[in-house]
């Protein structure tokens, strides 16, 4: 990472900032696309225990 920040005037010249960048980049969009459209588990409806106001439980 310092490598990276340190403005290397030879890495800057041949452009390798812009292409170590749009990498990072690439990469984290890859990995968050996988997370997006993976399958989870359908989740089931659990039943709703409030009681309506002025009741009372069981009634």
């Amino acid at each position: 990472m310092e490598h990276i920040l340190s403005s290397c005037t030879t890495a800057l010249t041949q452009g390798r900032y812009r292409w170590r960048h749009d990498s990072v980049l690439q990469e984290l969009a890859d990995k968050l696309e996988r997370e997006r459209t993976k399958k989870r588990p359908a989740q089931t409806e659990t039943p709703n225990d409030s009681v309506r106001e002025g009741r009372t439980k069981g009634a």
